[in-house]
């Protein structure tokens, strides 16, 4: 069963840095079948493919992967997560309220790289993940 919704930022590192420090893991964790993805994430990754071959290999790789489905109320929530960071002065993206909700509906940790997450999971209540230092 799938625990981990790996953000786009992890994925993006990942396929940019042949020594991204966390490759290893996010390899383990994906043949463990940990890892899993949303509609939005996978759009992100897969559009930014470069040439057809790419953009199938990237397809396969995430066509494997759960897919988490929408929340039925995501646009709610959304709206509502935004008014209430807003009032503590924080400005959210649509996309990243998107992939912080749908973390928060499915009770999946997140992993991402992206700062703005620190605010969001404030007031969605996700949890954050991260590779355990040794």
């Amino acid at each position: 069963m799938s625990r981990i919704l790996v953000d786009s930022s992890v994925w993006v590192e990942m396929f940019r840095m042949a020594d991204f420090p966390e490759v290893q893991a996010l390899g383990r964790l994906s043949q463990e079948g940990l890892l899993c993805t949303n509609g939005l994430i996978r759009a992100e990754i897969l559009s930014g493919a470069r040439s057809q071959k790419q953009f199938d290999k990237l397809n396969d790789l995430f066509s494997a992967l759960t897919l988490l489905a929408d929340p039925p109320d995501l646009w709610d929530k959304i709206a509502k997560a935004r008014y209430r960071l807003a009032r503590k002065g924080f400005q959210a993206g649509i996309a990243d309220l998107i992939v912080g909700v749908s973390a928060a509906y499915h009770r999946k940790p997140l992993w991402t790289l992206d700062k703005a997450f620190l605010q969001l999971k404030v007031v969605l209540g996700f949890e954050l993940f991260s590779i355990p230092k040794h």
